[in-house]
């Protein structure tokens, strides 16, 4: 960890807008027609794409499913409430699974959430646990909460999503048979004991159920859905309370087959830009940087290098602002493209690992400050390796913006 990365992060926070959210989330899937993964713009009350899951069993009732946004692995979490699989959201193709979804016996898991910096794929189900699991095809168990909130009649939990930056974790209830719903708020570190329940609201202030909830903690908002709608509200904490506002509604104009049961965000993805180059000693190697997990306040971004040459001296440059073009700087292969200043670093040297040629992989660790205050900060990274006497390789640039 570069000791002075908080200081100078908080130090380079400018108004710059978040890039708008992108939801995720699965609908109710009456046999025999499999589930959707549908992915909608709250902010353009428009559908992008949707795409039919697969290896899932049908759900008998309105309650169960979950999906969650998995950064590390560009892919998405999903369940009918028995099955897990690991899908891409654009193709719906299965990179993992099915397996048993993690939650209690006998219980069907009725939402899902990840709690990225520990790592940990969370679920609730109706029997009122939230079962905590390594994020991971292991799956390991690691613990285990009562809410009490167990399935009565037609009552049962159908959501669960986390706020890192507070340490606050939010889980709902819906009565499926006179469509109310309520939001119910848990400090992190006891997520059983919720503290606080509000009924929510539909755009005519009428309860409504709630079938899904996604938290953007950078912004203080919580996105849920009644299976139509996608709902906006932000919220404030001050001590144990937290006090919501209802913000900005979208009725889908083109609503789906069937309602959506879950949603999770789907954070922006890094841009790259350029191309890779090497000079002098350094093989041809065609250095990709990438993001290995999401840039999210709170947590420790890791900034990996892959195809790089083996055993190669190398840094990551990284810098406030996108990717454009810097100049030229001798010896450098290739142009610089990370904004340079004050605020800028160079993580510590390191050398990729492989077996030989340009197989080489490294990953940098980046603690990013939890204060939500830098949201939307845009930032871009770049890596440079060097091959004594004067060789030189250069990484695409890619430009992030903090979520």
């Amino acid at each position: 960890m570069h000791p002075v990365i908080p200081t100078v992060l908080c130090a380079a926070a400018v108004a710059v807008a978040q890039a708008p959210a992108n939801l995720l989330g699965i609908t109710l899937n009456p046999s025999p027609t499999n589930a959707l993964i549908a992915r909608v713009s709250h902010n353009t009350c428009s559908t992008l794409t949707t795409c039919q899951t697969v290896l899932l069993p049908s759900s008998l009732w309105y309650w169960p499913g979950g999906t969650a946004w998995d950064g590390t692995t560009n892919s998405a979490w999903a369940t009918t409430g028995t099955l897990l699989t690991r899908q891409s959201p654009t193709t719906c193709a299965v990179n993992f699974g099915p397996v048993p979804c993690p939650r209690s016996p006998g219980s069907v898991a009725t939402g899902l959430d990840l709690h990225d910096a520990l790592n940990e794929l969370w679920t609730i189900d109706n029997n009122g646990w939230i079962t905590r699991s390594q994020n991971n095809p292991g799956l390991a168990f690691v613990n285990a909460h009562n809410t009490g909130l167990t399935t009565v009649g037609f009552v049962a939990t159908s959501a669960i999503t986390i706020d890192e930056l507070r340490g606050l974790v939010f889980y709902s209830t819906c009565d499926f048979q006179f469509g109310q719903g309520w939001i119910y708020v848990a400090p992190l570190a006891n997520p059983g004991a919720w503290t606080q329940v509000t009924p929510v609201q539909d755009c005519f202030t009428v309860q409504t159920l709630i079938t899904g909830m996604a938290c953007d903690a950078a912004n203080s908002a919580l996105y849920w859905t009644n299976g139509r709608g996608t709902f906006r509200w932000t919220y404030t904490v001050a001590g144990p309370t937290v006090t919501f506002a209802p913000g900005t509604c979208c009725i889908q104009t083109a609503p789906f087959p069937d309602p959506l049961t879950d949603l999770s965000m789907q954070w922006a993805p890094a841009v790259p830009m350029g191309a890779p180059c090497a000079n002098g000693a350094c093989q041809p190697c065609p250095m990709s940087h990438v993001l290995r997990n999401a840039p999210l306040l709170g947590t420790t971004l890791q900034l990996g290098l892959d195809l790089a040459q083996v055993g190669m001296p190398t840094w990551c440059l990284v810098g406030i602002g996108s990717c454009s073009p810097q100049g030229t700087v001798p010896p450098l292969c290739g142009q610089l493209l990370v904004p340079l200043g004050a605020a800028s670093l160079t993580l510590p040297m390191q050398f990729p690992v492989g077996g030989a040629g340009c197989t080489g992989s490294t990953t940098w660790l980046l603690p990013l400050p939890a204060n939500p205050s830098l949201a939307g900060l845009p930032m871009a990274s770049q890596c440079i390796g060097l091959c004594p006497p004067t060789g030189t390789a250069m990484s695409n640039c890619l430009s992030f913006v903090l979520q």
